[in-house]
């Protein structure tokens, strides 16, 4: 180490040690985060692989089990084919074989770890061609044996995802990191909007204060107009009235004209209607012609009558032109309600806004908003009602201006006949007559004015009612503008508010700008206080120096820390400013989002309600329909309500004259019954006699019935057993192909992977040979370890291969046998349930039997009945033949007792009649005993068929009893299986402890491993380093000089390149000794300065090779 003799080798050694204290340090806290990062990422990825794993092992058992199941029933027609497969796979054995030559002759160049797994590779793959040999030897014997193929297949495919889980870490590592990178420029990108952002509301705000104002002043000159409305003189209200109802009865006139016009005739009516219009014209001249010859005269009486008709006339037009003048004040009122309604909503948006805007401070105000809001929303009801009266009494003011127009057409009509007035002076004396009919009319119109004026009355009541309403609707406008204003005042208080936090930012921003000002003339201060200690060359080893220098030297420099006292001051000021600007733009940003959020809700809200109204609407008048629809079926219903009554009341005559009838026949028939007790004795000895037969044929019955459901349930279950094991045999034929197709692909894709691995560590061996050359000793003796650590690895990693395969090959091997035993209890428990149907069945056979004989056993009772009453009928043709031959031996006898043969004549007769009867009773119940005989004969048909059938099924017994024994067989192997399951299930148990071990292992050596690299990158960087520390002093430089332009980086100040020099480890480095370096570096043209802005920059020239 010449090195360190020199002076400055002591400060080398204190920056080597405190570098190896740092980079320790650094270590320690990596490896700790690494771990914490690698065990959240591994519980995280066992976790998803569990689930995974758990679903696909789940949903291909399934698929594995169903495709067992079919697989069953095909064995015996697959004998064939399987030897054709056991050719294909000797075949393919030879493939292996020819790859494993290959290996053998590329594995020469390769590593010995690379070799040893792929030799465990083939040998796992030996052992499956095996296992796969033997298990095709298996399902020629039976079928238990298919469900470990389907087991093996699952573990092949859970490697394969393993491994795919493997490559996916890694790229979702990177993913993530590349989705964090993009949300912090995202952010980044929304911190430069938010000023923009903050521009943009203080517009805002503005424009709708303006708003506001606008609205207030409409309100207040709607309030004004209100006022002036509601202010109207009682007088005006009177004449008015006066005047409404003058109009109403010449209209009321005018209407029974138009009506008596439209009784007439179609082709008639424009003929009358001249025709009356020219009376009535001459009628008015006649009088006007009158009037002033009355008036010229002395007769005064006559003199008011011309008079009126005149006024009438100039009052009906004037009042007209007040009902126009009425109706379009009207109009104006409505148009003004209608704006101040949509204002006044518009007004609650705002205020919604605003208050959403001001949730932070005025959030105890919510239930007055509610009140509000309620009160609004029933104000808004009042203006619908109201408006709807307004409308309907608009319709009404529209008919009558109507008529007034045509009213006006008539009277104009009038004074253009005012010319031919003068023509008609001489018919005056004949209208006179005229003129006191048209008085009597006049009369009766008086009376049809003062019905008008009842009307009339009862409107003025409703105007009242109105007014009230509309004054307490102008009281609620009044509250609600009241809390409009608090709103106001509240939205100018948080405005004011907005406004002193933005002049408080842009007070900020001009701090930071005039620090930023002064930091930037502090830099050049120091700059140019730099240039000049450049300037001054100062030889340490000199001796003619004097005191003065140096004291001057010792003021410069205590001003210069001073300096970067305030500099770092300033720069901790201005990092202070900037959290407390970018905590401002943070909290105005979430005021903006929330107060955007509580709009759009406002907003939702409101179409919401929108919506739901008119959906009440709409049900308000589908419950209308539906009332009206009700109440027609209601009086439907009380119409059918009275018919019904009616016929109740018949039907119960009816039924009243029917049991009189019924009462009759009951006594008719009791007479009968007592006659009865004779017959029945004899018949209960016939029924006692026919019980008998029928137990002993039930008894034989029950026998063959019982017979009958062994015999159907066994063929059951032997014809359900015949097709099941149909369809495993065709399902293992299917998963035979399968597997095979699965196998080739297995490997094709093994020779892939083979030349691709292969090429992979061929270019990691020259990439690993060359890092290891240009390591030191110390690497070399860390890859030594690694190496050893590697072996380790590879042989845990091929320990916990085959324990995880034994442990998958348990767990399938359970599932399976599980499945097999639960598919076959439910099997058994089908098969039971399909037996208890049967039995049921047979049960409602035999009650349907026992119903026939038990009608049998009727019929026959009456048949014996029947019997009984043609004996009877025998003997007493029996006893009337004996009495016919006494009579005809003593007819010469009974000569003198002619009269009471005639009483005894009538008693043949009736006899006769009875035995004529009698015969009719004979012959109907002959036919009768002929349809049961037939019915007999088809029982006895049946009975011979089931017969038949029993003995058909007694010639399956010996064949279900063999079933039945294969069942006990099949029984004590599933048994002896469950026993060896439970002890592989054991076994499997301690195989997991151990494999639970072998991952911690396996996970402390991988962080072992991601030490050692963190070490070696770390390493490397030393390296550098200490090359740069022993490289040779360049030319015209110290040692120190050159190390520092090594370790100098290029285009910095000077503060940020001592800086990195004390982060390196220059802890005592002084800045005078740093300066002097720099401008020895300038000298020499290893260094040159630059300006950056307003810094001054040192950049490192390149170096020669020649010199």
């Amino acid at each position: 180490m010449a090195f360190l003799k020199d002076v400055e080798s002591e400060e080398l050694r204190e920056l080597v040690k405190s570098c190896f204290k740092e980079i320790n340090s650094l270590k320690e806290q990596l490896n700790e985060e690494s771990r914490d990062i690698k065990t959240n990422e591994v519980v995280k990825n066992v976790l998803i692989q569990n689930e995974n794993q758990n679903s696909n092992l789940t949903a291909r058992i399934n698929e594995l089990t169903e495709d067992v199941n079919k697989k069953e029933t095909a064995l015996k027609e697959k004998d064939l084919q399987l030897q054709e497969k056991d050719t294909e796979i000797k075949e393919k054995e030879l493939e292996i074989r020819e790859l494993i030559t290959k290996m053998n002759t590329q594995q020469e160049s390769d590593n010995e770890e690379v070799l040893s797994e792929y030799r465990k590779q083939i040998s796992n793959l030996t052992t499956t061609v095996e296992n796969q040999k033997e298990e095709i030897s298996q399902l020629k014997s039976m079928e238990v044996d298919t469900s470990s193929k389907s087991e093996k297949e699952l573990k092949l495919e859970i490697t394969k995802l393993k491994e795919q889980n493997e490559e996916l870490k890694s790229a979702s590592s990177t993913t993530e990191i590349n989705q964090l990178r993009s949300v912090i420029d995202r952010q980044t990108e929304e911190l430069k909007e938010i000023p923009v952002l903050k521009n943009q509301l203080t517009i805002e705000l503005a424009g709708r204060d303006q708003k506001i104002k606008k609205y207030e002043e409409e309100i207040q000159s709607l309030t004004t107009k209100l006022e002036d409305f509601g202010n109207i003189n009682p007088e005006e209200v009177k004449v008015k009235e006066s005047e409404l109802e003058d109009s109403k009865n010449k209209i009321a006139e005018l209407e029974k004209t138009i009506e008596e016009l439209k009784s007439s005739t179609a082709d008639n009516i424009s003929e009358d209607a001249e025709k009356q219009i020219k009376e009535l014209n001459d009628k008015i001249l006649s009088l006007e012609t009158e009037n002033k010859d009355l008036k010229e005269s002395a007769h005064v009486e006559i003199v008011p009558s011309s008079g009126n008709m005149g006024s009438l006339i100039e009052d009906f037009t004037e009042k007209s032109n007040e009902l126009i003048k009425v109706q379009a004040e009207l109009q104006r009122v409505q148009d003004l309600n209608k704006v101040n309604e949509y204002k006044i909503s518009e007004l609650e948006e705002e205020n919604a806004k605003l208050k959403n805007s001001t949730e932070s401070n005025v959030i105890v105000e919510a239930p007055d908003n509610s009140k509000l809001n309620a009160e609004i929303d029933s104000l808004k009801q009042q203006l619908l009602d109201k408006e709807e009266i307004l409308s309907s009494k608009e319709t009404q003011i529209v008919n009558l201006t109507a008529k007034l127009d045509k009213i006006s057409l008539e009277v104009d009509q009038n004074a253009i006949a005012e010319e031919e007035f003068k023509a008609i002076k001489d018919n005056l004396l004949h209208k006179t007559q005229e003129y006191d009919a048209l008085e009597l009319d006049l009369v009766e119109k008086d009376a049809t004015v003062e019905s008008l004026k009842q009307q009339y009355d009862k409107k003025i009541q409703e105007y009242e009612k109105l007014e009230t309403k509309f004054n307490t609707l102008e009281e609620s406008n009044n509250e609600i503008l009241d809390e409009l204003n608090e709103l106001k005042s509240k939205a100018n208080e948080q405005n004011l508010e907005i406004n002193s936090l933005t002049l408080g930012k842009e007070s900020n921003a001009n701090k930071i700008s005039e620090l930023e000002s002064l930091l930037a003339s502090k830099d050049e201060e120091i700059a140019s206080l730099k240039v000049k200690l450049d300037g001054v060359e100062i030889d340490l080893n000199a001796s003619n120096t004097s005191d003065d220098l140096q004291e001057e030297l010792k003021q410069t420099k205590k001003l210069l820390y001073e300096k970067d006292a305030e500099y770092d001051k300033l720069k901790l000021d201005f990092n202070q400013l900037r959290k407390s600007t970018s905590k401002q733009i943070e909290e105005l940003s979430e005021g903006i989002t929330n107060f955007s959020n509580s709009n759009e809700k406002l907003r939702t809200e409101n179409e919401y309600l929108d919506k739901a109204l008119t959906n009440k609407n709409i049900q308000i008048n589908k419950l209308e329909q539906e009332k009206e629809t009700l109440d027609l079926v209601i009086k439907e219903k009380d119409a059918n309500y009275l018919k019904l009554k009616e016929e109740s009341f018949n039907l119960k005559k009816l039924n009243d004259n029917q049991i009189t009838k019924l009462k009759q026949e009951v006594q008719d028939k009791s007479d009968k019954i007592s006659a009865l007790p004779q017959k029945l004795e004899l018949k209960d000895i016939e029924i006692s006699q026919l019980n008998k037969l029928l137990k002993t044929r039930e008894n034989e019955s029950a026998s063959k019935t019982d017979t009958i459901k062994e015999l159907r349930n066994n063929v059951q279950v032997s014809q359900e057993e015949i097709k099941q094991l149909k369809d495993q045999l065709a399902r293992d034929s299917l998963l035979i192909d399968d597997k095979l197709k699965a196998k080739d692909d297995e490997i094709f894709k093994i020779k892939e992977n083979y030349s691709n691995t292969i090429q992979e560590k061929n270019q990691e061996i020259a990439k690993l040979t060359s890092l290891l050359n240009q390591r030191n000793y110390k690497i070399d003796e860390l890859t030594a370890s690694i190496d050893a650590l590697n072996n380790d690895m590879g042989i845990m990693k091929n320990q916990m291969v085959d324990s995880s395969e034994k442990y998958n090959q348990s767990e399938s091997l359970i599932k399976a046998k599980e499945d097999t035993i639960t598919k076959q209890d439910e099997l058994l428990d089908e098969l039971n349930t399909q037996i208890e149907r049967l039995e049921n069945k047979l049960k409602l056979k035999d009650d349907d039997i026992e119903e026939l004989y038990y009608k049998i056993s009727e019929k026959e009772d009456i048949i014996e009945s029947l019997k009984t009453d043609v004996f009877d009928t025998n003997k007493k043709l029996e006893e009337i033949d004996a009495l016919s031959t006494e009579l005809s031996q003593k007819n010469s006898e009974l000569n003198d007792i002619n009269t009471k043969l005639e009483d005894k004549d009538n008693e043949l007769k009736e006899t006769n009649d009875m035995v004529l009867s009698s015969t009719a009773r004979i012959k109907e119940l002959k036919d009768i005993i002929e349809r049961k005989n037939k019915d007999i004969d088809d029982h006895k048909k049946l009975l011979a068929d089931k017969n038949e059938e029993l003995d058909k099924l007694k010639d399956l017994q010996p064949r279900i009893r063999s079933l039945e024994l294969e069942k006990a067989d099949l029984k004590s192997d599933y048994e002896k299986q469950i026993a060896s399951l439970k002890a592989d299930l054991q076994k499997a148990d301690l195989i997991k402890d151990e494999n639970e071990k072998l991952d911690q292992e396996i996970s402390r050596l991988h962080e072992v491993v991601d030490e050692k690299d963190v070490q070696l990158e770390d390493m490397s960087k030393f390296k550098d380093y200490f090359s740069a520390m022993i490289s040779k002093p360049l030319p015209g430089l110290t040692s120190f000089q050159s190390q520092i332009y090594h370790l100098l980086p290029d285009a910095l100040s000077a503060s940020e390149l001592y800086d990195y020099l004390t982060g390196l480890g220059y802890s005592n480095l002084e800045k005078e000794s740093f300066a002097k370096t720099l401008k020895a570096l300038e000298k020499r043209g290893y260094c040159q300065r630059a300006r950056d802005g307003d810094k001054i920059i040192w950049v490192k020239n390149p170096i020669n090779t020649e010199e």
